[in-house]
């Protein structure tokens, strides 16, 4: 039904990007099917690994049947970076110092429009219970982020779909897609990204009502910002 869901979007979905967990314990049978229904998607696929997806030397087979864990790439006028923030056969997640100069250099040489997605929280997401898996070196990704324009934030983890601004960046969290582990009445979800030269609108689709919502709309020029969350 989700896969309908998302191959049904008209029009249809320029980049599909997967936040990570798409496994429970990292095992072989689990990315092989996996990497079976995931080729049910049409468009241009990419996707980093969550912390679900680390365990067991998980990390070994995502190599094996996604290929790098991290990476910069171009899309007509988007540029994205993917971060892998997991930690073998740990819940929390991490990026490190060491990584730092390669992202700046990657969003330096970009001149389009900036991207960085990775699985764990960059901010903590309100409604998903007791805050303990944001990056522990969160706070100099997030200088990182801003100092270097970087348009949206694409993250996963939490099972809820929201959406905040930080400055002049867009940081937007996915619901879940299609495990069981959803939050009271949210169910699972997806988020459609529309992406219009400096605006962006993200809009939150219920998979099982067969419902949309629109969270934000975020002109960066004419410094616009609506938030159904908080906007009146």
């Amino acid at each position: 039904m989700g896969k309908n869901a998302v191959n049904s979007l008209d029009p249809k979905a320029d980049l599909i990007f997967i936040s990570g967990d798409i496994t429970l314990e990292g095992i072989l049978p689990e990315y092989e099917l996996a990497k079976e229904r995931i080729q049910g998607f049409e468009g241009l696929m990419m996707l980093v690994p969550g912390n679900h997806d680390a365990r067991h030397l998980g990390f070994q087979l995502f190599r094996e049947f996604f290929g790098r864990l991290e990476f910069y790439k171009e899309v007509e006028d988007i540029g994205i970076v993917g971060l892998d923030s997991s930690e073998p056969d740990r819940d929390e997640g991490h990026i490190g110092r060491d990584k730092y100069k390669w992202i700046e250099e990657s969003l330096k040489n970009s001149k389009k429009f900036k991207i960085i997605g990775l699985h764990h929280h960059l901010v903590p997401v309100p409604n998903s219970g007791r805050e303990q898996n944001i990056i522990n070196d969160a706070g100099g990704v997030l200088d990182l982020v801003l100092r270097n324009d970087v348009a949206l934030i694409l993250m996963g983890h939490r099972h809820v779909p929201y959406a905040v601004r930080v400055h002049n960046t867009l940081i937007v969290n996915a619901g879940t897609f299609s495990s069981t582990r959803t939050r009271a009445h949210l169910g699972n979800s997806f988020n459609v990204i529309d992406i219009q030269d400096k605006s962006i609108t993200v809009t939150a689709h219920d998979i099982e009502k067969g419902k949309e919502k629109v969270m934000v709309e975020f002109d960066k020029d004419k410094n616009i910002y609506i938030n159904r969350y908080y906007s009146k």
